[in-house]
Parts: C-alpha cells; structure tokens; sequence
C-alpha cells in the first residue's frame, strides 16, 4: 500500500515538474527553480507567521482549519441537519414539483429533433435576410404612410371641389328657377 502511494506520490511530482518546465530540460532548470520556488513560499511563511503571531485567535484557527472545512462542505451540512427521513420528508414535499420538471424534461427530449433540426441551426446564417426584410418593411410602412397622407389630401380636395360646384349649382338652378319663372310670367301677360 506505501507503494501505491509512494508511485502516486511520483506521478503527481512528475506531471508538476512536466507543469512548471514545460519542454525544457528540468535538470539546468531545476536548481534556480526550486530556489525560487523554495524562497517564495519561505517568504509566505514567514509574513504569515508575522501577521499571525501575538493573535491566539487565529493559530487557534489554523488548528482547527480541517473542522471548519468540513463545516463548510456542503455534504456534511445536509448530513449534520437532516437524517434520511427527513430528506424523504423533504422529496415526498416537492414530489408535485419534481413531477412537473420530469414532464417537462420529457417533453424537452421529446423536442430535441426539433431544436436540434437544420432549420432551427441555419437562424443564424438567415440573420442578415431578417435585417434586410425589416428594413424593407420599415420602407414600405413609411411610404404607405405617405400614400395616406396624399390621399387624405385628394379626399380633402375632392371634397372641397364638390362643395364649391354644390354651390354653384344650387346658384345656377336658383337664376334657372327665376328665369323659368319671368318667361312664364311674360307669357302669361303677353
């Protein structure tokens, strides 16, 4: 078993070194390297022990570092609040839900020809034809509001011309009446 762990402990070494030099050769390397490597983290250590020391708080933190992470795993949250009845409790609650979702799920499966068709993929390549055809209509629909106007125009004129010989009409048939009406008096006298 510590050999295992031993080739393990190797193949992870060696898959870092492998990380760290790339394809150069590790051995011209690997002197200034781990140097660095060593100053570096000796460097962190000691601002951390700097920034540590006189706190009892925090080293008494750092002891027990590995209780709080299990604290903080999600895991072994839901293990410390909830025994399995009541997770069934829980899943028996939300069985409505969790039904409706595996019905959608069903019919998302059923769809995925669909979704996944070449006609749905080719949208976006038709995306500058959709451009092209709205501003079209954005043309049309201007143009067609001017039509409207310069109709509304004509009706208007129209109207006003038909007023004015409605008119005049009226004043001709007025003269036409008073004339019929002085010739028929003048023969009735002659």
């Amino acid at each position: 078993m510590a050999d295992d762990q031993l080739d393990a402990l190797e193949r992870r070494l060696e898959n870092l070194e492998k990380t760290v030099f790339g394809g150069a050769d590790k051995d011209a390397y690997y002197p200034k390297a781990c140097i660095t490597c060593v100053d570096t983290l000796t460097n962190i250590q000691n601002k951390l022990n700097t920034a540590v020391a006189g706190r009892k708080k925090i080293g008494r933190l750092y002891e027990r570092l590995s209780e709080l992470q299990c604290y903080l795993d999600p895991r072994s949250a839901d293990e410390l609040t909830l025994s399995q009845g009541a997770k069934a409790e829980l899943i028996l609650a939300e069985e409505e839900f969790l039904c409706k979702q595996a019905a959608r799920f069903d019919t998302m499966q059923k769809l995925k020809d669909t979704v996944d068709s070449e006609h749905i993929k080719a949208v976006p390549s038709l995306a500058p034809k959709l451009q092209d055809l709205s501003q079209l209509q954005i043309k049309q629909q201007d143009q067609t509001a001017e039509l409207t106007e310069d109709t509304r125009h004509l009706l208007a004129s129209y109207n006003s011309i038909i007023t004015i010989l409605s008119k005049q009409f009226v004043q001709w048939d007025e003269i036409l009446t008073k004339l019929e009406q002085e010739t028929q008096s003048k023969t009735v006298f002659d």
